[in-house]
């Protein structure tokens, strides 16, 4: 089991330019990487203050050059929206810069604002997502690509630049109730990834239960299928500072749940902020989330490690609003105190998430 970071690059202040995003968000990565984390992951949205980030490959080459040995992931590559002829070429580049650290991280997209201005129906975008994956398979395969679908058509096309790696690691995002798509996944060995809000830990035992239940290698082990989550931290002594903490992230749920449902309001790129359904008290989303005192957080994810047992959790630490000295802060004290706790308490976190 390993750790990323999650860079989703909100602007929720809008007198925050994006220049200083962007430098917290690689001061950010390379804290991650100073604390032993493995991948740094970055979003894809468009046209609006929820995220800053339009092509997480082209974030990703990015920082290449300024880290060592983290992986870079995109979190995640929105496939409908790309030709895929260029997608796989700027995974192979990524791949190539990099020397051999892409991590690929695909999905189908949920917003109905950004497809709309793309030109795009959201409505195909599944079946477009799973023709995607049959043309990145050839890719991966190292062959040239091909390819007669009802959304995708390519004639031969040869490539100059491949990835280093022989195959580099593919995670799918969501469709945990699509029982094609998680055959899918499983045949090909990709991992399933999920975001996690402020569900309780039940409530994401739920969705486990379906990723376990539908991959026929598994045998109803949940240690024989890949599973990853994405999960809010901050760690910090002060009450009120991870009230804070849960507020920011109550707010990112909120304007991705307007988008998600489509009943988003905006002033020209900016979301307003409105409540989400069945949305809980702020005490009880901070009591949800891997928020509070390094005591606390390690209790906590602990706990969701072994009832899960998942192989990578994506860490989403950068909460707008929070300032930047606090983030690193709880960051550093996130690889000194957390990790090594939770990795006494589950007894060796190379043991979580893989079949004895």
């Amino acid at each position: 089991m390993h750790f990323g970071l999650f860079s989703l690059m909100a602007q929720r202040d809008r007198s925050l330019r994006p220049q200083q995003l962007y430098q917290e968000m690689v001061e950010q990565v390379k804290m991650a990487e100073q604390i032993g984390f493995d991948i740094a992951w970055f979003a894809e949205h468009h046209f609006s203050n929820y995220c800053l980030c339009p092509s997480p490959l082209a974030m990703a080459i990015a920082l290449a050059p300024q880290t060592t040995r983290i992986r870079l992931g995109t979190a995640v590559i929105v496939a409908p929206l790309y030709h895929p002829l260029r997608m796989l070429e700027e995974i192979g580049m990524l791949d190539v810069i990099s020397n051999g650290r892409a991590v690929v991280g695909v999905g189908t997209g949920y917003q109905q604002y950004e497809f709309h201005r793309f030109g795009i129906s959201l409505q195909t975008a599944r079946d477009t997502f799973l023709e995607t994956l049959d043309v990145l398979e050839q890719y991966m395969a190292g062959g040239p690509v091909e390819y007669d679908g009802e959304a995708i058509k390519i004639p031969e096309t040869h490539f100059v630049v491949h990835p280093i790696q022989k195959r580099p690691e593919i995670y799918v995002a969501g469709l945990a109730r699509d029982p094609v798509t998680q055959a899918r996944v499983a045949d090909h060995g990709y991992v399933p990834i999920f975001t996690t809000g402020w569900s309780t830990l039940a409530q994401m035992q739920e969705t486990r239960d379906l990723v376990t239940a539908a991959n026929p290698h598994a045998k109803g082990d949940k240690r024989r299928a890949p599973y990853a989550m994405q999960r809010y931290v901050f760690v910090t002594d002060d009450r009120k500072e991870a009230l804070k903490a849960a507020e920011a992230a109550r707010y990112i749920r909120r304007v991705a749940m307007s988008m998600r449902n489509n009943v988003a309001r905006l002033d020209g790129a900016f979301l307003h902020e409105m409540p989400a359904p069945d949305e809980p008290p702020l005490e009880d989303i901070a009591d949800r989330l891997i928020v509070g005192d390094a005591e606390t957080c390690a209790e906590k994810l602990a706990n969701e490690l072994i009832a899960l047992q998942p192989m990578h959790v994506s860490c989403f630490m950068g909460l707008p609003s929070m300032p930047q000295p606090r983030t690193l802060r709880s960051m550093e004290l996130f690889g000194s105190k957390v990790m090594p706790m939770v990795d006494r308490a589950v007894g060796g976190l190379a043991h979580v998430g893989r079949a004895a």
